[in-house]
């Protein structure tokens, strides 16, 4: 299960004349690309009720070049659970054919009334809010540098017939846009993991976003436990990944026995331990009469489903075995 929402537009869309379809939102570029700011340096604070993790930090910077526009995205995820979620950093960086304000969809920030921000703020000041994204668009305008902020609530997200303000719905279809170019973003991530900690994440390649990164520049623009540069440092360090060792196997040693695998849901639960069979070798070497001893439940289906492969010598009778597994989650200690 992912985070996965289907964009929505608030009534008040109208007040953006309609002519093109921007993955589910309807705007029109004014024309007029006077004023428009030549970069953009987005902030984005994701927050769910459901984790961990719970918080996902993503700092997205676009740059005019003229016919296109130069897009990269870093996004940062502090540790979850700290035996199978460890922090991670992911950056993407790709060209669009389209300047910068066909990129924004013909809406220049710069021209956004901050008492109308203010007031789309507002609209959920006593509400319950469980899930959402606190975006701030940072750009040079000819009277000085902007932030403009906007609040994303779980209705926006997920409300079919949420009620979104205007420049609360743009500020969703630009980020919407975007993600659909660079790829999965926050919103596709699980809700839940069991992988293998960063098993299926690159190391991210050097690129002007991480250099920001790794010097701290991005740490002022989220108030987080933890700065966004001492997260990116952790998430170098070497994930600590579970291990299954077999100790013993007595009083025969096998030709071939592969430890078993370390079950996902186990690692989930921080199930460990050790597991104690014993067993007849039969006469061909297989494993017959499986039993154990003692042992988490939850380890146990994958040593009999392992056990099946183990192959001993073959002998002239049937003889009694015993062995001892051991199971390690191998979590990292906390912080001092």
């Amino acid at each position: 299960m992912s985070h996965a929402y289907t964009p929505r537009h608030g009534p008040q869309e109208h007040l953006f004349s309609c002519s093109g379809n921007h993955d589910g939102w309807h705007f029109r570029s004014s024309g007029d690309t006077a004023g428009f700011p030549k970069s953009d340096t987005d902030s984005g604070h994701t927050y769910f009720d459901s984790g961990p993790p719970f918080d996902f930090y993503e700092v997205l910077s676009l740059k005019d070049e003229g016919p296109s526009t130069s897009v990269q995205r870093i996004l940062v995820t502090p540790p979850g659970n700290a035996c199978i979620q460890p922090p991670t950093v992911e950056v993407k960086v790709a060209s669009i054919g389209k300047s910068l304000p066909d990129v924004m969809l013909g809406k220049n920030p710069c021209d956004i009334p901050e008492k109308a921000l203010r007031q789309e703020r507002k609209r959920c000041k006593h509400c319950l809010n469980f899930s959402g994204v606190n975006v701030t668009l940072s750009v040079s305008c000819k009277k000085g540098d902007r932030q403009i902020r906007a609040d994303i609530l779980d209705r926006d997200l997920f409300d079919s017939s949420a009620r979104t303000p205007p420049n609360t719905s743009w500020t969703m279809a630009l980020l919407s846009q975007i993600d659909a170019i660079l790829g999965p973003g926050v919103m596709d991530k699980p809700a839940f993991s069991i992988d293998a900690p960063g098993s299926d994440l690159p190391k991210p390649s050097a690129s002007a976003i991480l250099e920001s990164l790794k010097v701290g520049k991005y740490d002022v623009l989220f108030d987080s436990d933890k700065k966004l540069s001492e997260i990116y440092r952790e998430s170098l360090e070497p994930s600590r990944l579970p291990s299954v060792e077999i100790l013993r196997m007595t009083p025969t040693a096998p030709l071939s026995a592969d430890p078993p695998p370390y079950p996902p849901i186990a690692r989930a639960a921080h199930v460990e331990g050790e597991v104690s069979i014993s067993f007849e070798v039969s006469l061909v070497g297989k494993v017959e009469q499986l039993s154990f001893e003692s042992g988490p439940e939850m380890l146990r289906r994958a040593v009999s489903d392992t056990s099946s492969k183990w192959q001993f010598p073959e002998s002239s009778e049937v003889h009694h075995e015993e062995g001892k597994i051991a199971f390690r989650l191998n979590c990292p200690q906390p912080r001092p």
